[in-house]
């Protein structure tokens, strides 16, 4: 029981965490950096020729030092920068020169919008003179266009060597990275985005509450099977203490005897038919390596042993053959027409496909 008690304590506190980010999320970027406009914050500002530590409030800034980036004795030098912090290791900004990344802006069709960080990684070398690989990068939507179906994009792209020696440098004056924005000739930006390797833009909103919405879903999965499972054993262990105890009594002992049957049979019920159908994550994991990278899907339904899907593909006539392949599909079909998108070209489709039983 107390396995079930430590899983439940931990998916509750990732759901909190979940909940207080999107609720930080939910208030507009600009208020949010307003806030943080009157907090002390420790700056770093890196560019080609110096290395300069800024304490700032507000529209206030003080230096507390600075190094030259060419210096022979940069290491020692921005060792004693650390002397002259408040407090070792605490939070700070990290802002790296305009020359030293690049931001633009790029209009993208609107169907992109539901994968946009997998499309602008395939689309980096021709965006950009970088390969997806050598950048970290950061994006946004700044702007729809339903009529004309297009969405733009603010990008902003820094090397990994910047990105890796800004990491360095705050290592070594003693600071942690809490921010890496690229400054400079848009220094206006009331909201910059976050460089930070560990703050990609696959963090976004929309990204993070389906993450959480499908741990959540399997934990209380895993909690629905287990606590009556965890019963279900314990009755059954009474159940025996008692057909011990009342060996002589034939009849007893036969009712008791069924009894046990029917609580063994309540308890492999729920596994018996968990295992009946293939889990979600497979269905998931099978969907993703058998639809081309050219194909993109709105929509998924599962129920009742059956996945219909919505979405757009350069030729959809070609994904009967490919889900057909697959051992949990089977009996792929269109359920409407395909019809063909006059913007981009590509085929609309709704189809469904049953998903195998075992033993099928």
């Amino acid at each position: 029981m107390s396995s079930v008690i430590d899983l439940a304590r931990n998916g509750l506190t990732a759901f909190l965490g979940w909940w207080l980010g999107e609720l930080t999320a939910s208030v507009p970027r600009q208020i949010r950096w307003v806030a943080r406009q009157n907090r002390r914050r420790v700056v770093l500002q890196l560019n080609q020729q110096e290395i300069v530590l800024l304490e700032r409030v507000g529209e206030r800034a003080r230096v507390i030092g600075s190094v030259a980036s060419d210096r022979p004795d940069r290491a020692e030098q921005l060792g004693a920068l650390s002397q002259r912090l408040r407090r070792p290791r605490q939070p700070a900004i990290l802002c790296l020169s305009g020359d030293l990344g690049l931001r633009k802006f790029v209009s993208l069709p609107l169907a992109a919008k539901d994968d946009l960080d997998q499309l602008l990684r395939f689309e980096m070398d021709r965006l950009t003179p970088f390969g997806a690989d050598e950048v970290h990068f950061a994006y946004r939507i700044v702007d729809t266009d339903p009529q004309g179906r297009r969405i733009t994009v603010e990008l902003v792209v820094a090397p990994k060597t910047m990105v890796d020696q800004a990491l360095e440098t705050a290592r070594m004056v003693g600071l942690v990275p809490a921010r890496l924005e690229l400054v400079g000739a848009h220094s206006d930006d009331p909201a910059p985005l976050d460089l930070l390797p560990h703050r990609s833009a696959d963090r976004a909103g929309e990204r993070r509450l389906v993450r959480a919405l499908m741990l959540l879903a399997l934990l209380l999965t895993m909690v629905a099977v287990t606590i009556p499972l965890h019963q279900q054993r314990s009755k059954l262990a009474d159940l025996n203490d008692q057909i011990a105890a009342t060996r002589a009594k034939a009849e007893e002992s036969r009712t008791l005897r069924e009894q046990l049957d029917q609580l063994t049979q309540a308890a492999y019920f729920l596994l018996a038919e968990k295992a009946r159908r293939p889990m979600a994550t497979d269905v998931l994991a099978e969907l993703t390596r058998l639809v081309p990278d050219d194909a993109y899907l709105s929509q998924l339904d599962l129920q009742e042993g059956q996945v219909e899907l919505h979405g757009s593909a350069v030729t959809a006539s070609d994904l009967i053959g490919l889900l057909g392949q697959s051992p949990l599909f089977s009996a792929p079909q269109f359920r409407s027409p395909v019809t063909q998108d006059d913007d981009d070209g590509a085929e609309r489709f709704h189809l469904s496909i049953e998903l195998a039983a075992e033993g099928d």
